[in-house]
């Protein structure tokens, strides 16, 4: 009978042994397979899962998980890179408390039909992060340059992005100040005396919003909310 309890306790000690350290790398292959299913593409991703105790993940909670990808794809999303952080993931149910990171040389749409790209840092509730999405100034000098020459038939000769939320243009030997703003159907557009233009938009099946705009640091700086949950297949 000891010999039995013996031979029971070993195998239930390499078992626990085993589960302490095993469960971390199952969740991350599970998360990986149900974020792939969920459309992320990616020339290369890891996904890393930690918990304290490791034993809470046969329970289906994990304290943080990180995904790092590359040349990455998420449904109509294009993006160079992400290094997302969840935080109090309930795995079972695909939920998280807190989610955190940057989504680097994302792919956004102009109105001249031109590739551009943006940094955009998520931090907050997964549902309803805040997103600050930072586009530089050289692709909005491109872009207005484009613009103006198609809405209102002139040639723009110097763009200037000045705090709080003006964009400056060189025009007709003139200087003109137009505001910055995100218009009715959502769109980063420029307000003049000569009328308003849309510049940048976002493709309206993204669960992401734009709310308002500034110049910040010579960049220009989109506060957003975004359902990373969504976006994620969550």
């Amino acid at each position: 009978m000891r010999g039995c309890l013996f031979v029971l306790v070993i195998g239930l000690a390499f078992l626990t042994a085993g589960a302490w350290f095993g469960a971390p790398l199952i969740a991350s292959q599970l998360i990986a397979t149900g974020l792939q299913t969920a459309g992320l593409q990616a020339t290369s991703s890891t996904v890393s899962v930690t918990s304290s105790p490791p034993l809470e993940l046969l329970l289906g909670h994990a304290d943080r998980v990180e995904i790092v990808a590359t040349d990455v794809t998420v449904r109509t999303v294009k993006a160079a890179g992400l290094d997302l952080v969840l935080a109090d993931v309930d795995l079972l149910h695909r939920t998280a408390a807190g989610i955190s990171g940057r989504i680097s040389g994302v792919a956004v749409t102009t109105t001249d039909g031109q590739p551009a790209s943006a940094e955009v840092d998520i931090s907050g509730v997964p549902t309803a992060a805040a997103a600050s999405i930072m586009v530089d100034s050289s692709t909005i000098d491109r872009i207005v340059r484009s613009e103006f020459q198609k809405a209102f038939g002139v040639s723009v000769s110097t763009t200037a992005l000045v705090a709080p939320d003006v964009l400056r243009i060189g025009v007709l030997g003139a200087s003109i100040d137009g505001r910055l703003t995100i218009d009715s159907s959502g769109s980063l557009a420029i307000v003049t005396r000569f009328g308003s233009a849309p510049i940048l938009s976002l493709d309206p099946s993204l669960p992401i919003r734009l709310r308002s705009v500034r110049v910040d640091a010579g960049r220009l700086l989109i506060e957003s909310t975004i359902d990373a949950q969504a976006l994620l297949g969550g």
